[in-house]
């Protein structure tokens, strides 16, 4: 939580010596950077999902096949 202080202090000095013109951009980086990190989980979540079906199924094969033996 200490950390997470440090680095709002630290981008409201930042922001305070950005040119007005620039905040624009700024805040335009900062949604699209937002927006990456959603996708990016969302991702990540379907890959999982993914790699648990393939290990469900990998699972059933190893059964069956063992089953045959």
């Amino acid at each position: 939580m200490q950390e997470q202080v440090k680095y709002k202090e630290e981008i409201i000095k930042e922001l305070q010596n950005m040119p007005d013109e620039q905040m624009l951009n700024l805040l335009s980086l900062i949604r699209i950077f937002k927006k990456s990190i959603i996708m990016q989980r969302d991702s990540d979540f379907y890959l999982k999902k993914e790699f648990d079906d393939w290990d469900i199924l990998s699972d059933e094969a190893l059964n069956n096949f063992e089953a045959t033996l």
